[in-house]
Parts: structure tokens; sequence; C-alpha cells
């Protein structure tokens, strides 16, 4: 079953959260890198939500949509919020080398967000080589995927599933403590981003790759989303400079697990909000209901990427 069929991606708040602060990274590389004329390539599904933050807070016009799915493609294009939007049925695999054969796409800067719904295997090893050998210069690229413990078997045969996947980056010692529920996620972004450089050494591109994000967090599933620059020789000290910030929020060592509250709650903290020390949970208390300590630490952390829903009733 296709994930559009079980999951809407623009509900779930952690991913929320992961989102805003990825286009937030991405709204300072392009202004601070001198970003122009960008392309957004992904798997808008039916949903197209990162394609209206791109559009919104990128300008970005010219975006390319990957479906796998035969329905899922024409639910996309039934759903397709913007005309420059240009849907392409197939895998990534196949794809992505046709986009690089099309002139007005091959010399401008591509911002790939191949967010995938399942865990890390053989293809997306595979996408992640091709595009850092191929993509434009100046390009972003940015993989999600599934850190659930079982898409990588038992226990003691995980850390040989990762080194069979990402090869020498991974040690020959991995123990499989580093492979359990709790440690997989952070496991797999170090690897996942040690690969993505090793693969950009190879390749031996001008400027290198800057570490940009890596940003696991949990709703219903774990996942992991990592990534950097593929700077010219030109912009790679301004890149660098930016990931290098404190302020630079894209480069996390824990999972993002946002509470799931209702909208009167939230309401009610972000009016709190922002506050110099960190909000107590006798504060909580006071104002009518409670937290635990990790879901205050949170909510004080991501308030401003948490979404607000609500059923309209006509």
């Amino acid at each position: 079953m296709a994930s559009f069929e079980t999951i809407n991606y623009s509900l779930r708040p952690s991913k929320s959260v992961q989102r805003g602060l990825i286009f937030d990274g991405l709204k300072s590389l392009s202004m601070e890198m001198e970003l122009h004329d960008l392309v957004y390539i992904g798997f808008g599904s039916i949903w197209f939500t990162d394609f209206i933050k791109a559009h919104k807070y990128l300008n970005i016009d010219d975006m390319v949509s990957i479906e796998s799915d035969e329905i899922g493609f024409r639910r996309a294009e039934f759903n397709k919020i913007y005309r420059t939007i240009t849907l392409k049925h197939g895998f990534s695999g196949e794809i992505l080398p046709e986009l690089l054969e099309i002139d007005n796409l091959r010399a401008r800067p591509w911002i790939v967000w191949l967010d995938y719904d399942n865990a890390l295997d053989e293809s997306v090893v595979e996408d992640i080589q091709w595009l850092v050998v191929n993509a434009p210069r100046n390009s972003i690229l940015m993989f999600t995927f599934s850190a659930n413990v079982s898409a990588y078997g038992r226990l003691k045969h995980r850390p040989e599933r990762i080194q069979t996947l990402l090869g020498s980056v991974v040690p020959d010692d991995l123990p499989k403590e580093a492979c359990d529920t709790a440690t997989l996620p952070l496991t797999l972004s170090k690897y996942v981003m040690d690969f993505l450089a090793s693969e950009v050494a190879d390749a031996a591109r001008p400027g290198g790759f800057v570490r940009a994000f890596k940003v696991p967090y949990a709703d219903s599933a774990s996942m992991v989303t990592v990534g950097g620059i593929l700077p010219t020789n030109d912009t790679v000290a301004v890149a660098r400079d930016v990931v290098a910030r404190e302020k630079w929020g894209c480069i996390l060592d824990e999972m993002i697990q946002a509470p799931q509250m209702t909208l009167k709650e939230i309401a009610t903290l972000q009016a709190e909000m922002p506050c110099v020390e960190n909000l107590s949970r006798e504060r909580i208390q006071e104002i009518g209901f409670d937290l635990k300590e990790n879901q205050i630490r949170s909510f004080q952390r991501f308030y401003k990427y948490l979404p607000s829903f609500a059923e309209v009733v006509s």
C-alpha cells in the first residue's frame, strides 16, 4: 500500500517541526550563498506540503515531483497546486538522470529532498551516489528514511547490514548497542553523513561537501533526515560559515519528539513564549493542565514549528 493512503504527511507534529527547521535552514543558505534560479526536486505525493513551502519561503517556481505509484501519480496530477510543478511518473533512480538531460535544469542549482517512507536500502544508496556525482554545482541534497529497527533485521545482524549498505565508513566493530531502538536513528545519521562526505571526496567535486542537515524525529515512526551542500570553490566559505553559526538549527543530536497537544494547550503556552528561563511544570499546572518535563522542553524549543489544525464544521 502506498504511504499516501495511510499517512497525511502535513499533520504529524514532529514532522512539522523537522520541516520548519529545514526550510529555515534552506532560506538562510539560499540568501547567504546568493543562490538564484533554484529548482526543487522531491516526492510531492498528493499533499505537496514541502512544495508549498519551497514556493512560499524560497520563491522557487520550477519544481519536479517524482511519484512511482500509478494511482498516486493520477491523484498527484489532480492535486497539483502550482502550474510550475512538473510531475514525473517512475522511481527516483530512473527519473533523476532524465532531469539532467533537460536544458533548463542541468545548469541550475537543485534543492533535492528525497523523503522516502521506507528504510535505508540499496536503492536509496544508489540515489545518494548518483546525486553527489551528478547534481549541479551549489546544489543542496537531503535524504529522509525510516530508522525503525524492524527494517534492518535482528539486533545481532544490524551492524553488518549497515556496513553492507554504507561500506568502509562503518567500522568493523560497530557494536550492536549502537543499533537498538534508542540508538539506531543517531547511528544511521552519523554514518550516512560520513558516507555522503566520502562519496563527494571520491568524486573530487570542487568545493567538497558541507554537512548541514542531521534531523532525526519520531511521530508514529522513527525517521532520519541527513544532507548537505555541494558548493563551489567560491561559495564553500559562506556555506561553512552559515552552518557553523550558533543559531543553525538543522544539526541535532537528539530526536525531535513533539508532544501531542490540543489547540487550546498550544495557544495557551505560546502566549508564555518566548521566555528567558525554562518554562516550569509548576507554571503549566498553575495555568490549568500538565505535561511531562521532556514534553515541556520539546515544546519550548520547537513551539514556533508546531502545526495548528482544527476541524471546520459548516
